[in-house]
């Protein structure tokens, strides 16, 4: 057997890799997915994060694809949607929370990029944010590990469904009805209700302050029809619960009208590299919001001064005008249901993780559902790359296209995109080194 030491520490234990050579006449069948799994002690570093696996890589239509099969409890472990110093009563609500989400979320099963990359539930802020086993296995992570064992198997449910159980950082006063931020109908556990955050959350209240032509600007960076001087902001905010709020701009280069949330997502993409400086905002003792515009709650203002009445007592080229576009918000996130930081703060000053979530999810209480709660779940990690570097550490079992194929051991290894389709070779081997592409697929 050709052995292939890789960092002088791991061997590869794949008694029959170079055994089998394609010849010209008979090249390869493609090789679609590489799985790698291991015991319970198995680690794969990715990106950065650690998983337990196993992860399986596929050949797509725009690249290799990333997806680890996890059991539930391995899944909520990973979930990293609440600090873990936070009080047990709302790791227990958020726990709870992130369990119903997923056991809503695959109740109509895949579709759009699921199906396309092959997974259940993405593992980022779109889903919700999953990091594998690191932060559970670090000094902090068995407080995390109580909440979801101490609430095992509970859900929300609603007419005997799991709830949209969906979730922000902070929403300041007051959540938000569904209707108002979503195009969606009425949803009963999920309209307005106070939360205890003013002056106690870092971002409970926050200003956003742009000069008339900066707004412009970045509207027009998102393709709205304006351009030239901002002559007018007209908002179209209909009473809470009666739907969603309409922003209106008029400028000396076109008028046009979009929702609220458009306004935040045109100042996220397009502020910060236009005006760097100026966005994001920095706060009292420098510190920076970490986003341009929080939330879809705000409320805007414009304020034009004309350089005449400003500068009255000034030289004429000396006068300038003030145009200031003025948005004071509250929050950070989209401000439906439970809001996080309203659960920490309810959680200290003495209630209940059952109590929390009755309140942000009116009418609902944390209750005992296996029917409904997944056994297992796939979570899609990673696509669109032309290679993946992952971390072993430990044995690791390989399979190639479903069928399995051999070991390796700890190293640095990377899946890459070849002419057959993927391979997995050592981080550090020469350009003609091949581990799968030598055999023909299938077997």
């Amino acid at each position: 057997m050709r052995r292939l030491r890789h960092l002088g520490v791991a061997t590869l234990l794949i008694s029959t890799l170079w055994q089998a050579q394609a010849t010209a006449a008979e090249p390869p069948t493609e090789v679609l997915s590489i799985e790698l799994s291991g015991d319970s002690s198995t680690r794969f570093e990715v990106n950065g994060y650690r998983y337990a696996g196993p992860l399986t890589f596929t050949v797509r239509a725009d690249g290799i694809s990333m997806t680890e099969a996890a059991t539930i409890e391995q899944y909520l472990f990973g979930i990293t949607e609440m600090p873990f110093s936070w009080h047990s009563e709302a790791l227990a609500a958020q726990a709870v929370a992130a369990r119903t989400y997923l056991a809503r979320s695959l109740l109509g099963g895949r579709s759009g990029a699921e199906v396309r990359y092959g997974y259940d539930i993405c593992a980022t802020s779109r889903c919700q944010v999953y990091r594998g086993v690191q932060n559970v296995e670090s000094d902090a992570g068995e407080r995390w590990r109580d909440a979801v064992e101490s609430t095992a198997g509970e859900v929300l449910l609603y007419a005997g469904r799991p709830i949209e159980a969906v979730y922000s950082s902070m929403v300041g006063s007051r959540s938000r009805a569904n209707q108002d931020v979503w195009a969606s109908s009425r949803i009963s556990y999920l309209q307005p209700v106070d939360s205890p955050e003013i002056g106690i959350a870092p971002f409970a209240e926050w200003v956003v302050e742009v000069t008339g032509a900066q707004f412009i600007a970045i509207l027009r960076a998102a393709g709205y029809d304006v351009g030239g001087a901002l002559k007018l902001i007209a908002v179209d905010d209909p009473p809470e619960g009666e739907g969603r709020t309409t922003i209106t701009v008029r400028s000396s280069g076109g008028v046009d009208s979009f929702l609220a949330p458009r306004l935040k997502r045109a100042f996220n993409i397009h502020g910060d590299d236009l005006f760097p400086g100026v966005l994001p905002v920095r706060r009292g003792g420098g510190r920076v919001m970490p986003q341009n515009l929080l939330s879809y709650t705000f409320e805007i203002t414009h304020e034009r001064v004309d350089a005449a009445v400003l500068d009255g007592f000034l030289p004429e080229e000396e006068r300038t005008a003030r145009d200031t576009v003025r948005i004071e918000g509250e929050g950070w996130g989209h401000g439906v249901g439970m809001s996080q930081w309203g659960a920490r703060i309810m959680a200290d000053r003495g209630a209940t993780y059952a109590e929390i979530l009755s309140h942000y999810y009116t009418g609902t209480v944390p209750e005992l559902a296996p029917s409904v709660v997944p056994v297992d779940v796939v979570v899609g990690l990673d696509w669109g790359r032309a290679s993946i570097p992952v971390t072993v550490i430990g044995a690791a079992r390989v399979s190639v296209n479903g069928l399995s194929f051999g070991s390796i051991g700890s190293g640095e290894w990377v899946i890459r995109s070849t002419a057959f389709g993927i391979d997995i070779v050592p981080a550090d081997a020469i350009s003609d080194v091949s581990l799968v592409g030598q055999r023909r697929w299938p077997r």
